[in-house]
């Protein structure tokens, strides 16, 4: 089974603050706000992979507070029972798709533990009236970038192991303490190589006379790695919604965000199609916006954006200009966020070999001084198509790799050995296109390493000395009531055949057969060998065959003549 840990993968985003004001406080003449990205883009989380994952379900009620503090005291209960559906979710789809991911989702955190995303106070906004006037909006930006981010992660976690053309999914309801959640998980590939993620959430709590209901649901579907002209495309959206008694509110982001990459795997330019609509519910009186505006930008100089298309798309009758400003805008930073978040998930995946994979093979263990092909080529992970790239080669070690470089891919490399005996050499490849990046490690050694062997085997207790996997060696075997010595005589470096003879409780034994040897990267592996073998005593005699497979550690302070 193919093991994934959500650690192993590099998920951590960090924005860096702007000092220039990108949006200046104007609206249109609707009174449509576009927000103050800014403020938005300076704010967006740093991810830990390593600390306990956020809870969807506690965003939702940290923004309901704003209209009705009250639901404070249920958080921990609706964050233990989301997270136990999504514990149960997640292994349920790791059985599904081959892949087994390790979340860091406690079920409750101890006081003070670290957390991904810093969960803020729940605090009421200066000046905000809680007489049902929405003059200020709920600020859902942060949460909404968190949302994606988690989302974002689980997509490009599972999808790679699903086929085209398919789908997973699976729900499970938890109940901790007063709260009852049931979450979803919905994921597929698509033939063209497009991918499809969606989660949901929705809770229900009810404590010493308090009732709520939480809502949460994120989709991310499209192109996430680059195609074959260097276009992202894909549309990504955000539910964040909470009630109780009267009050409560629901906001639905949606972004089309569509990004042109350049031949060195970064964005060259971006447009992002935005709407938001917020409602929002206090002391009987409801009101509810929904607008829209486009950003487009070049690379990563966010500053130097250009806005179209702000306005509005409808509202409730009963909503004033100061309204629609207000909840315009406060959305537009949460779906700006949302939008921001999920592309640079996606340019970190795609530039993390997440979308391409370099193919070339390690010229192993070579003679000194020899010369080895090292033909190389580039590969779509997931529709196989061949990916002309830059292609960048160092080495770590003895002794030289020509050419250093491969304007475009494919091609040839030629990595020459050194002339002594026992060196070895790591070779680190990079490629690099509009498609994405992508990195391999191959290795090269002169062989004469030296290896001790110890261990266990079909009951058989083996121990050896080899000082060099191209000269004979044995391995003594101990028994109950005898030993065995087995010769081991190279026909190159990972293959032989064996002799072996050896007497017990006065009968004795000899046969003969054949081995391999397999070496990992990191220079240990493993001696495998079946033998035939004639067991001959005063009364009887009796042909076996055994097979017999033995650790190989490195042993660089062993002896060798």
């Amino acid at each position: 089974m193919k093991k994934m840990r959500w650690v192993s993968l590099v998920l951590v985003l960090a924005i860096v603050s702007m000092s220039c004001q990108l949006f200046t406080s104007t609206s249109n003449k609707d009174g449509v706000v576009p927000g103050d990205l800014n403020q938005v883009s300076s704010e967006l989380p740093i991810y830990d992979p390593e600390a306990p994952l956020p809870s969807p379900g506690a965003a939702a009620l940290r923004a309901l507070a704003v209209l009705e503090p009250g639901v404070a005291e249920l958080q921990g209960d609706v964050e233990a029972a989301e997270r136990a559906a999504l514990n149960a979710i997640i292994a349920d789809l790791s059985a599904k798709t081959g892949s087994s991911i390790e979340l860091p989702f406690p079920i409750s955190q101890l006081e003070g533990a670290k957390v991904a995303i810093p969960a803020r106070e729940f605090s009421v906004p200066a000046n905000y009236k809680l007489v049902g006037d929405f003059d200020e909006g709920i600020s859902t930006a942060n949460d909404a970038s968190t949302i994606t981010l988690v989302a974002s992660g689980w997509n490009d976690l599972f999808t790679p192991d699903v086929q085209a053309g398919a789908g997973v999914s699976g729900s499970a309801t938890e109940t901790e303490g007063a709260a009852t959640n049931t979450s979803s998980i919905d994921l597929g590939r698509n033939a063209d190589g497009s991918t499809r993620f969606g989660f949901g959430s929705k809770t229900e709590a009810t404590e010493n006379g308090v009732a709520a209901k939480t809502e949460v649901a994120a989709s991310l579907d499209g192109q996430r790695c680059p195609n074959a002209e260097g276009q992202v495309s894909f549309t990504v959206k955000v539910r964040l919604g909470a009630d109780s008694g009267g009050s409560g509110y629901t906001q639905d982001l949606t972004a089309f965000v569509r990004a042109e990459v350049g031949d060195d795997a970064q964005i060259a330019s971006t447009t992002i199609d935005l709407t938001q609509g917020t409602r929002q519910a206090k002391n009987g009186r409801q009101v509810y916006v929904e607008t829209g505006q486009t950003i487009q930008y070049n690379g990563n100089n966010v500053a130097g954006f250009e806005s179209s298309n702000l306005r509005l798309i409808r509202a409730s009758q009963e909503v004033t200009r100061e309204e629609v400003g207000s909840l315009s805008s406060s959305g537009h930073d949460a779906a700006f966020a949302m939008a921001r978040t999920a592309l640079l998930m996606a340019q970190n995946n795609w530039l993390d070999g997440g979308c391409v994979k370099i193919e070339a093979a390690s010229p192993g263990t070579v003679q000194p001084g020899s010369t080895t092909a090292i033909p190389v080529m580039v590969h779509q992970r997931f529709d196989g198509s061949e990916v002309p790239s830059k292609l960048e080669a160092a080495l770590s070690g003895e002794k030289s790799i020509d050419p250093t470089s491969l304007t475009r891919t494919p091609g040839t490399l030629t990595y020459t050995a050194p002339d002594e005996k026992g060196k070895s050499a790591t070779i680190t490849l990079t490629a690099t296109s509009k498609r994405g990046k992508a990195k391999l490690e191959l290795t090269a050694n002169t062989g004469g390493a030296a290896y001790r062997v110890s261990g266990e085997s079909n009951e058989v207790s083996f121990s050896g000395e080899i000082c060099d996997l191209e000269k004979p060696f044995t391995i003594e075997a101990v028994f109950p009531g005898g030993s065995a010595t087995t010769l081991f005589t190279p026909g190159n470096t990972t293959s032989g055949v064996t002799e072996m003879s050896g007497e017990g409780s006065g009968c004795t034994q000899s046969g003969s057969g054949s081995y391999t040897v397999t070496l990992n990267e990191e220079g240990s592996g493993s001696i495998t060998w079946t033998d035939s073998a004639t067991l001959t005593c005063p009364l009887l005699s009796n042909t076996r065959t055994n097979t017999f497979t033995l650790p190989l550690q490195p042993a660089p302070d062993l002896s060798c003549p």
